[in-house]
């Protein structure tokens, strides 16, 4: 065989062999996964086997300590060596091993408060002992194996403890973890804020709120990293936000004073902007009083927004004290003298509501009085007619019913005069009279 085929060979028997060992352990982090837990006190996430007797041993008062196995997709298994159960209790047996499904003599319920004594790593498990009395009594002992093949040894510390974790409650992982959680997303958001604050352009108002709300972000990975130190962690990035930090707040102070000057000039400019639309109104309202119904709506209307015009104008005012900017003392008597015009003005509106409905009854009584006038002389003309009509057919079989025409004309012109009197009309009221006692002389007859 030539030297270059023997290297080759042994090249190949090495890879081979390399690749069939198993992980090689890391001391390291099974050093800081147990002085994470050795010794300390923590919370129970399941149910934790402790002793089952074990009559077979030579003392029928013996007891074994049934062992816990959890595996990585949450299964757990309850396992103890064979010839060591009461009759009984129910075994579940597979090919190499005795898992036990009954009441234990004593176990570890979920939520109860442990001691870790030892961790234990071995080539395909982890065995976390456990004891709820920090002792070696019987009660209260338990131990969990996590079942997680020999690749466990791969692991990083985190996903260890995050393992672990499954079977007992690690408050200090489950905060770092809920950290990392909430920095990544801190991160991302953070990202977006400094691209948004970075954008050109934009007002004061909104350059001020897109650093108010990067501010709050860069505080909140702050007080994230802080967290995350006192935890035993490092970030050595955490300077960095610290350092953008201190630098943002001296702009948002620039953007604070340049957002209150925009936002002031933004009143003022309206404030003056108002002035002509108020003096259209005020000249409105000024006018002569209204003579119709649709004048004093109109007028009415007005005063409604006139009303309207000076509560706007009072609330820019209030911005302005509000940025510590006193308004002009023209302005505030302006307002003062408008809603005393605006109370006066609004007081007659109720008397000239009823001056014109006295006008337009006048009007309506006046042009009924026209047409009632109108009518009975129509009627009057009627009269004669009827009066003659009677008179030529006296004494015929014409005579009844000529008599009551001329009834029917006479209670007819009655009507129109009592209404007309009624009205107001003095003259109808002597016609009345002479009406009715004409109606009554041809009644009786």
């Amino acid at each position: 065989m030539s030297r270059m085929l023997k290297v080759l060979l042994i090249l190949c028997v090495a890879a081979a062999s390399s690749a069939a060992a198993p992980p090689k352990k890391n001391p390291d982090i099974e050093r800081t996964v147990k002085s994470e837990l050795v010794s300390k006190v923590f919370t129970t996430k399941i149910r934790v086997g402790s002793y089952i007797p074990c009559p077979k041993s030579g003392r029928n008062d013996a007891l074994k300590m049934v062992d816990t196995e959890l595996s990585p997709d949450g299964s757990i298994k309850y396992y103890a060596r064979a010839n060591c159960f009461a009759p009984n209790v129910l075994i579940l047996f597979d090919a190499t091993r005795g898992y036990v499904a009954a009441n234990f003599s004593s176990e570890i319920a979920p939520g109860t408060s442990v001691w870790v004594r030892s961790v234990d790593f071995k080539d395909d498990r982890i065995e976390v002992n456990l004891s709820a009395n920090n002792s070696d009594s019987a009660e209260g002992s338990g131990k969990i194996k996590y079942m997680l093949g020999a690749s466990y040894r791969t692991l990083s510390e985190d996903e260890l403890m995050e393992a672990i974790n499954h079977g007992i409650r690690i408050p200090a992982f489950e905060k770092l973890d809920q950290l990392k959680t909430e920095f990544e997303a801190l991160h991302v958001n953070l990202e977006q804020a400094e691209n948004k604050y970075n954008a050109p352009g934009g007002t004061a108002a909104s350059r001020l709120a897109n650093a108010i709300a990067l501010k709050q972000i860069m505080e909140n990975i702050q007080n994230n990293r802080t967290e995350f130190t006192a935890l035993g962690k490092s970030d050595p990035q955490a300077l960095s936000y610290s350092e953008k930090l201190s630098a943002l707040r001296p702009e948002i102070m620039i953007l604070t004073e340049e957002a209150h000057k925009e936002r002031v000039s933004q009143v003022r400019d309206q404030l003056q902007a108002q002035l002509q639309e108020l003096s259209a109104i005020q000249t409105q309202v000024r006018q002569k009083p209204p003579s119709t119904m649709g004048e004093w709506q109109q007028r009415s209307d007005n005063l409604d927004k006139y009303s309207t015009l000076l509560n706007e104008r009072q609330k820019l005012l209030d911005e302005l004290q509000n940025e510590k900017e006193a308004p002009s003392p023209d302005n505030v008597k302006n307002i003062s003298e408008s809603r005393a015009e605006i109370q006066t003005a609004r007081a007659s509106l109720q008397n000239e509501h009823q001056q014109i409905e006295l006008a337009l009854q006048n009007e309506h009584r006046q042009t009924e009085l026209a047409d009632l006038t109108s009518r009975y002389r129509d009627l009057t003309e009627k009269r004669k007619q009827m009066l003659n009509a009677y008179l030529l057919a006296f004494g015929t079989a014409k005579e009844k019913a000529a008599l009551q025409n001329l009834i029917a004309i006479l209670d007819q012109m009655v009507a129109n005069r009592d209404r007309a009197a009624t009205l107001g009309d003095k003259t109808a009221a002597t016609q009345l009279t002479q009406c009715r006692a004409e109606a009554e002389k041809y009644k009786r007859k």
